[in-house]
Parts: C-alpha cells; sequence; structure tokens
C-alpha cells in the first residue's frame, strides 16, 4: 500500500509540471459526451492524474449537435460541423488551436475507447520523458479491442506484426497505430502541412505513422494499456456498404502512394484473401464483391 500511495503521489506530480504540454482533442459522432466511453474515462483519468478535466477540445461532426450549452461551457474548445469533415478536420482545428495557446503535443481521442484511470498520470510522464527529445515525435498506448491486441504493430514487408517482447520504450523500427490515445508532437504535423484531408475519415493513422518513419523519426511506447471498439474489423454485422468503400477508398490511396510495387502485389493478394472471408465466413457478399471490383482496379497499379 506505502509503494502504490509513493507511485500515486509519483504520478500526480508528473502530471502537475506537464499539464499545459498536451491539449486532448475528442472527436465526436452521432454520440453524447454523456454516452461517449472516451470522455467519461477521460475525466475520471484526469481527476486522478490531478488535471482539468475541462481541458478538452471537442469537435463534433454530428448532423446535429450533440454537446448542449450547458456542457458546451465546461469545455476548453468546442465545434459543431455538421457537414462532417471527418477526423482530418477535427484535428487540423485542434492543431491551431494548440499552436495559439502554446500546446506541444496532442492527445487524440476517438469516442469509443476505454482509457484506464491511470492513463493521462502515463501520458504526462511520459511527455515529460521525451519533450527535449527532438527524434521522438509520437508517444502510443497498447490497445486492446475485446481481448485481442490491436495497437501498436510493426510494419513489415506487407503486413503489420506484433510487437517483439519484451517491446522497446523506444521503436527503432516502423510502427504503426491507431489513432485513439495516441499522443504526437505539435510541431512535427505542423511540417508535415497538417493533418492530411485526403485521409479525412480513414487510413489517416497509417498514413501519420509512414511519414514519421519516412521523416527519421521515432515512436515511444507508452506503459499505458486502453480498450477501444474497432467497429471496421466487424465484417459481420457493424460495417456498412458506405463505411466500407471509404475504408477501400483511402486504403487504395494509401497503398499506392506510400507502398513499393512488390507490397501493392502483397496487398492485391490480402484483398482477394477478405474477399473470399467476407464471403464464405461473414456471409456478407455485398462486401465480397466491393472487394472483388477493387482486386481488379488494383492490379492495374501491381502490373
Amino acid at each position: 500500500m506505502i509503494e502504490q500511495t509513493q507511485m500515486d503521489h509519483s504520478l500526480l506530480n508528473i502530471s502537475q509540471s506537464s499539464r499545459q504540454m498536451i491539449l486532448p482533442i475528442l472527436v465526436l459522432y452521432n454520440v453524447t459526451l454523456e454516452s461517449s466511453t472516451t470522455f467519461q474515462t477521460f475525466i475520471t483519468s484526469a481527476r486522478y492524474g490531478g488535471l482539468d478535466p475541462t481541458l478538452i477540445a471537442v469537435y463534433d461532426n454530428s448532423p446535429v449537435s450533440h454537446v448542449n450549452s450547458g456542457e458546451e461551457a465546461h469545455l476548453f474548445a468546442y465545434k459543431h460541423d455538421p457537414s462532417n469533415g471527418g477526423i482530418a478536420a477535427a484535428y487540423n482545428w485542434a492543431l491551431g488551436i494548440a499552436r495559439s495557446h502554446g500546446y506541444s503535443w496532442l492527445l487524440l481521442l476517438d469516442q469509443d475507447s476505454s482509457l484506464p484511470i491511470t492513463f493521462q498520470a502515463f501520458v504526462s510522464e511520459a511527455v515529460r520523458l521525451y519533450s527535449t527529445n527532438n527524434s521522438v515525435v509520437a508517444i502510443v498506448p497498447r490497445v486492446t479491442d475485446r481481448g485481442g491486441a490491436i495497437s501498436p504493430k510493426r510494419v513489415r514487408f506487407g503486413r503489420l506484426a506484433p510487437l517483439p517482447e519484451p517491446g522497446p520504450q523506444v521503436a527503432d523500427y516502423e510502427v504503426a497505430a491507431i489513432n485513439s490515445g495516441t499522443v504526437v508532437k505539435v510541431s512535427f504535423v505542423e511540417s508535415l502541412g497538417g493533418f492530411n484531408q485526403a485521409y479525412w475519415l480513414d487510413c489517416l493513422d497509417h498514413w501519420l505513422f509512414r511519414q514519421i518513419y519516412a521523416h527519421g523519426k521515432k515512436v515511444a511506447l507508452s506503459a499505458s494499456v486502453l480498450e477501444h471498439n474497432l467497429a471496421g474489423s466487424d465484417y459481420r454485422n457493424q460495417i456498412s456498404l458506405v463505411r466500407y468503400e471509404s475504408i477501400l477508398s483511402a486504403e487504395e490511396l494509401f497503398v499506392t502512394t506510400e507502398k513499393r510495387r512488390a507490397e501493392i502485389l502483397v496487398y492485391i493478394i490480402r484483398l482477394m484473401a477478405r474477399a473470399l472471408k467476407q464471403l464464405v465466413i461473414y456471409r456478407r457478399p455485398e462486401l465480397a464483391e466491393l472487394t472483388c471490383t477493387k482486386v481488379i482496379k488494383m492490379i492495374k497499379y501491381g502490373a
């Protein structure tokens, strides 16, 4: 109990010294703050870490605002975008706020993550540790979905592989991670011209971490673990045709602009395997048809 109390006080002191360096940005779509798992666990985590739970920017992509005036008054910043500019628009909006208010890091948050109570304390500790390290421009937690590890991953030829165990504090190889829970250095994103709006919703995370590697920068791994609902991976029930078309388009853009010809060929093979699984296992022939159409289109890139 004494050791735990000492650790709690240590994290609290670190959080207090780092609080002005991080701006959290939460993106909503047809979800209220009350029903957002991320927002509710953010508040708990902030209070545990001795941070101000109102220090969060919220970007609402819903057709109708899901944040009332009373809630808005308790947010650092709020924007309703009924045209749905996606996560790229939200992150670029927060990037501008961070620049004007002197924040050095952005904490990217989706609406359906569950942050552990120590999350923000550990984030603050990591930011304090790496703020003067010019090579580290992103800090990522370990992320699980229904018990399975989904992020971060090591980028291998044509695929994503689990990180080696035990994982390093700073990866000396290419890493890919999901947006939610990632802390990224403001100055680095600004050097890229902001978040790439071509990836307005999907594959923005792949693009960001590809840029980190391409520019010779590094990713640090946080000690924190969060749970995230990766709805886009549920080909059996949750994903719609429109949503899946968006994912395929973003994948095409990323693979054809960021990958070599041999890796494009591997992607085509993986698409064919995906189509077979969608048809036989998930019983979603409409998804399989879209995937096969994309295979035909992609062949010209791999030829």
